[in-house]
């Protein structure tokens, strides 16, 4: 399952909100009604946004995810994407409790109602996963099932010093559903995300840093600001050389060395067509050193 029953301490939570798709001219900031979406500066700043429920994720949510991440994806103009979750109580804990004691309230559990769940929380982790531009979680308190499925979907992952992360399924019964048997062996190695994933226990930011689920962690009042200069970096950077970049690298994995290699080959020739590749790179070098002999003669 993936995303088991919310922490005791949080059964507040409301039952998960039945909505329609955001219409066609909900794409501007602040026209959603879960998220929030900016894009400063080249980069696309994604917000999971009801702190109240611990940024539980709902049926809207989902459809709002998928709205963006299509919105950004065609858009031309992203560089990078940052998502975030709302509050200093969590990044996202999982899906409402509500949604799941509707599926688990009857004798047995309504498999067909969850499926159909399972179906849209994977689409929404692959549109994340599949986005062409670089993508940075900034996690900045706990992270948990389905939230920690989104972070593990993400290129990179920038993490507070006061945050936590983990699978957290096992304690109550469930497993997840959405990548993380998979994508959490990509990262940690066989034995670690065994062990993470059957114990169900949460990482502190230093290990998840230890144990490559994060790139670094950082004080969570630094946080924002370090995550805008790597997302500023990265937006500085050739957008087709990063995509196409993106594109080997995810496109090699689990294949083999030579199946690696005959898509990085792909790429980089793709690169190399394009208006923004290595030909106005080498360009502007050459430019470049000569102004620099010029200066020095």
């Amino acid at each position: 399952m993936s995303d088991a029953a919310v922490i005791p301490a949080d059964k507040a939570q409301e039952s998960e909100e039945r909505h329609e798709r955001p219409r066609e001219d909900e794409g501007r900031p602040g026209a959603y009604e879960t998220i929030l979406f900016e894009r400063v500066d080249g980069v696309a700043w994604v917000t999971l946004n009801r702190p109240e429920r611990l940024n539980a994720t709902t049926e809207r949510m989902h459809h709002e995810l998928l709205d963006v991440f299509a919105r950004v994806a065609d858009d031309g103009t992203t560089r990078a994407l940052v998502l975030t979750g709302a509050g200093d109580r969590a990044f996202c804990i999982g899906s409402d409790l509500g949604f799941l004691s509707e599926v688990l309230a009857g004798e047995e559990a309504d498999t067909e109602l969850f499926a159909a769940y399972l179906e849209r929380l994977n689409r929404v982790v692959f549109a994340l996963e599949r986005l062409p531009m670089p993508t940075i979680a900034m996690v900045q308190a706990k992270a948990r099932a389905s939230g920690f499925e989104m972070v593990m979907a993400c290129d990179l992952v920038l993490i507070a010093d006061e945050a936590k992360i983990g699978d957290v399924h096992t304690p109550y019964g469930h497993m997840p559903g959405a990548g993380a048997t998979h994508r959490t062996v990509r990262k940690m190695g066989l034995q670690p995300a065994m062990e993470l994933l059957m114990t169900g226990r949460w990482l502190s930011a230093a290990e998840a840093v230890e144990k490559g689920v994060a790139l670094r962690a950082v004080p969570r009042a630094h946080l924002r600001a370090e995550t805008a200069a790597l997302a500023a970096t990265l937006a500085g950077m050739p957008g087709d050389c990063l995509r196409h970049l993106k594109a080997a690298v995810m496109g090699g994995l689990g294949g083999t060395v030579e199946e690696a290699v005959a898509v990085e080959t792909r790429e980089y020739l793709a690169l190399m067509r394009s208006s923004s590749g290595p030909v106005d790179g080498y360009r502007e070098g050459q430019r470049e050193r000569a102004t620099r002999r010029g200066a020095s003669s």
